[in-house]
C-alpha cells in the first residue's frame, strides 16, 4: 500500500516581510519555491553605478523578449531604474556568493560600489548600466512597464542586447551548466547550486 503523505494547509494572505525567504507561510515554515540569484546594475541620474542581487526574478516572453523582476520600491535599483529606464541583469556563478550577499549589505549610491564588493564593472554596448565582467551572461534591457503592489514593484525590462561567456555558450549541455554554476537563493543566507543538467528522454 502507498503511504500516505501528511500535508499542512496554509491560508494565505500576504508573506512576511523578511525579504530573506519567499514565501514565509508560517513562523518557521518556508515554501520551497527559489529563484535564480542574479546581480542587477543600473546608474542614477548622475551615472553613478549601483548593484544589488535579486532573486525574485523570470522570463516574461520571447517576442520581444521580455524580463520581469520584483523590487522593493525604496531600493536604489527601484528608484534609479524609474529614472533612467535601463538596467542589466548579470548572471553571477556560485563562486560569487559572497561577494553576491556582500552586495546586499551595502545601501546608497556610491561611485566605487562594485568595485568595493571585490567586482568589476565593464561598458555595456547598448545602455549607461554597466555589467559585471566576473558574471557569465548578461542581459541589458531598457525599462517597459512596471506594476507595484504596497511597497513592492515589478519591474519589466525590454532585453536590448544579451551577451554570454563563449564556454557557457559551447559544448555540451552538460559542460555549459557545469560552467555556469546557477545560483538559486533559498533561505536568509543559504543558496543552492545548479551542478548537472539533464534531458528528459521520451
Amino acid at each position: 500500500m502507498k503511504k500516505e503523505i501528511e500535508k499542512l494547509d496554509y491560508e494565505i494572505t500576504g508573506l512576511n516581510n523578511n525579504i530573506g525567504t519567499f514565501p514565509i507561510v508560517g513562523e518557521d515554515i518556508h515554501f520551497p519555491l527559489v529563484g535564480q540569484l542574479v546581480l542587477v546594475t543600473t546608474v542614477n541620474r548622475d551615472k553613478v553605478p549601483n548593484v544589488a542581487p535579486k532573486s525574485w526574478i523570470s522570463i516574461f516572453a520571447s517576442k520581444p523578449a521580455i524580463v520581469g523582476f520584483g523590487c522593493n520600491m525604496n531600493h536604489d535599483t527601484a528608484r534609479n531604474i524609474l529614472s533612467t529606464g535601463e538596467f542589466v541583469v548579470n548572471i553571477p556563478g556560485a563562486e560569487l556568493a559572497k561577494k553576491i550577499w556582500k552586495a546586499a549589505e551595502i545601501k546608497g549610491n556610491h561611485k566605487d560600489e562594485i568595485k568595493k564588493i571585490g567586482l568589476t564593472q565593464m561598458k555595456s554596448k547598448k545602455i549607461s548600466s554597466p555589467r559585471i565582467a566576473e558574471c557569465k551572461a548578461h542581459l541589458e534591457c531598457a525599462l517597459d512597464w512596471t506594476k507595484k503592489y504596497g511597497e513592492q514593484i515589478i519591474i519589466f525590462g525590454r532585453v536590448l542586447l544579451a551577451s554570454i561567456d563563449k564556454q557557457a555558450a559551447e559544448g555540451s549541455l552538460e559542460d555549459r551548466y557545469k560552467y555556469l554554476k546557477i545560483i538559486t537563493h533559498l533561505d536568509e543566507n543559504a543558496y543552492g547550486v545548479i551542478k548537472e543538467a539533464k534531458r528528459v528522454k521520451l
